[in-house]
């Protein structure tokens, strides 16, 4: 009987939302908000085959990790690329956020990208059931981020969300309660790493991780052209030797670095707008775009996208929890948000 205890005691059932995105991936757990928002990393010993790091424990070891450790990402593009390591990645975290606890007959929001096939959507389903779910169904990112930054998507013309994430720029327009059309586009806030470690390597002949491009890109990266002036010294690996080496790398280039997927980014949103029927353009313009996402936050992305458009942008307070703070308010109303769901089954969720 103790033991039958035990093992009830070590059971929990919650409502929660879960966006396991490119990069990073949040979780919202009701009634606690967002209980969590870790890198997107697994590492696994390549010996065995066992996990060994999930979260943020496995990107401190990326780029540094021991020879028998393998740093992987179990989602690119928005899409499950690994379902094990998915499975792996998300057992994982929820197990340190739960304490240990088995999670049992939870009702589960799962964030998925636009434009997702049915085979894309069922894996985030099996998941999701995997790791606990007994309901579970699915918000495209940009519903979701529309609904987290608190736009009337159930009643304005012409209102237009875009999510800038890791891996993708999703766009999605909404007019009188209908979602009019969504697309995806595969560039993000990971091509722009690469793009500053590629231009680092090309006119410096040094070798810097990812760690270091992404806080070059956070920390002093600018979309759009400013009278900012600042230079960081980096370290890295010379290409001609392999010995370490230092390097000043200024604001300016390292925009000029950037300049190519953040043009491929501006110009996605641009095609995608084109898209939108005659009738809500003056809508359209009237509202300007509302941006979010976690590559929304690099000083001057609203600036140029706004130049590239020709619209207004607005960025919301929190880009980068929009998401899955979206994916709360969908789950606790399903009255209201309900035709914005589905499960890979059916068109819409119907609970």
């Amino acid at each position: 009987m103790k033991s039958l205890f035990r093992s009830v005691k070590n059971l929990l059932s919650v409502d929660m939302g879960i966006d396991m995105g490119t990069t990073r991936t949040r979780v919202f757990v009701r009634g606690s908000g967002v209980a969590l928002d870790e890198p997107s990393f697994v590492a696994v010993n390549y010996r065995d085959g066992e996990t060994e790091a999930v979260g943020k424990e496995a990107y401190k070891l990326f780029g540094r990790c021991p020879p028998h450790l393998e740093i992987l990402k179990p989602v690119e593009r928005g899409v499950i690329e690994n379902f094990e390591l998915a499975e792996a990645m998300l057992n994982g975290l929820l197990e340190n956020l739960f304490k240990k606890k088995a999670l049992l007959g939870a009702r589960i929001c799962v964030v998925s990208p636009t434009g997702a096939t049915d085979v894309e959507k069922k894996a985030f389903e099996d998941v999701a059931i995997q790791v606990g779910g007994r309901e579970v169904f699915l918000v495209e990112a940009p519903v979701a981020a529309a609904v987290g930054m608190g736009l009337p998507i159930d009643k304005a013309r012409g209102l237009v969300c875009v999510y800038l994430g890791g891996g993708t720029t999703q766009t999605a327009v909404f007019s009188e309660g209908e979602l009019m059309f969504s697309v995806s586009e595969p560039v993000g806030g990971e091509d722009l790493t690469e793009a500053v470690i590629s231009g680092i390597r090309k006119k410096h002949r040094i070798l810097v991780g990812a760690h270091t491009a992404e806080q070059l890109k956070t920390g002093m990266g600018s979309a759009y052209p400013s009278d900012r002036d600042e230079t960081r010294e980096i370290y890295g690996k010379s290409v001609m030797d392999g010995l370490p080496r230092a390097q000043f790398i200024s604001n300016w280039e390292l925009r000029e670095m950037m300049e190519g997927p953040l043009n491929r980014i501006a110009n996605a949103i641009k095609a995608s707008l084109e898209k939108a029927p005659p009738d809500l353009a003056a809508d359209i313009k009237r509202h300007g775009l509302y941006l979010c996402g976690g590559t929304a936050q690099l000083e001057g992305m609203g600036s140029l996208i706004s130049h590239v458009t020709g619209l207004s942008c607005s960025i919301s307070g929190n880009p980068q929890h929009a998401c899955i703070q979206g994916a709360e308010k969908v789950s606790g109303d399903m009255r209201k948000y309900g035709r914005f769901t589905t499960t890979p089954g059916s068109r819409q969720f119907t609970g």
